[in-house]
């Protein structure tokens, strides 16, 4: 059985949740500023004019910044717990055992998705900087036309 002097264990579960919590929400605050990098890429790859080299190039960063906001808010799995299973083999076990056990869930989920969140974050930093490129080309490339 797990050991009584696991007095910490239930704040310790609360601020993994909590965590947890907080990491699905810079997902979805990421998966939206995708979305307004992918709408203004799509604009400015439609609505500049052809022709000029430079704007034509402000255009192909506009389009390979709109590729990376695509593959940044790209659905993902999403980790949870599987209820009846945890009903299944913990319903009759120790309180505390069981409470142990869904903290190293919790914690390997949260490890998990903060892997990911790091590489959803740089591939929108990629598709920003992508995105102002092709603005600053497109500018550029207008004022000389």
């Amino acid at each position: 059985m797990v050991d009584r002097r696991l007095r910490s264990l239930d704040p310790i579960l609360e601020e993994v949740r909590s965590e947890r919590a907080a990491q699905l929400r810079h997902f979805d605050a990421l998966d939206t500023k995708a979305g307004i990098i992918l709408g203004f890429a799509g604009a400015l790859v439609a609505l500049a004019p052809t022709g000029e080299l430079i704007v034509d190039l402000g255009r192909l960063a506009g389009a390979v910044s709109g590729i990376v906001a695509l593959w940044t808010f790209w659905p993902r799995g999403y980790w949870s717990t599987d209820l009846l299973q945890l009903r299944d083999l913990y319903l009759t076990a120790e309180p505390e055992f069981t409470k142990l056990n869904l903290l190293d869930t919790q914690v390997g989920m949260s490890r998990h998705l903060s892997r990911v969140l790091k590489g959803k974050a740089q591939r929108l930093k990629w598709a920003m900087g992508f995105l102002a490129l092709a603005a600053l080309l497109t500018a550029l490339g207008l004022a000389i036309d």
